[in-house]
């Protein structure tokens, strides 16, 4: 991936509304997902976002082999990709760049 705006994505709580909307309670369950082997730079500064539903938090992640760098805007800058994750359960093998918190 090269300048990917969102790399690697599940939100569950989707909003196409300019105001910001309510919290979602019903959501599509989303369990054993894996994303392996996949490199390259982020035009965001999240270059992993799991925005999972409270009422259905995402289970089974799995993230092997990750490399996301953010997408440098001029060589000056000294910008690191983050990872955004809420409600998820993450397993992670080998080397994943960037990590969730744990919170």
């Amino acid at each position: 991936m090269h300048n990917v705006t969102n790399p690697i994505i599940i939100n569950q709580n989707y909003c196409d509304q300019d105001e910001p909307c309510p919290q979602q309670y019903s959501a599509v369950e989303i369990s054993n997902v894996m994303y392996s082997n996949i490199r390259g730079s982020s035009a965001s500064e999240d270059a992993i976002t799991f925005n999972c539903s409270k009422s259905f938090p995402c289970q089974g992640i799995w993230l092997q082999s990750i490399a996301l760098a953010r997408q440098e805007l001029n060589q000056d800058d000294d910008q690191v990709a983050k990872a955004s994750c809420s409600n998820v359960g993450i397993i992670s093998r080998g080397s994943v760049s960037p990590r969730c918190s744990t919170k």
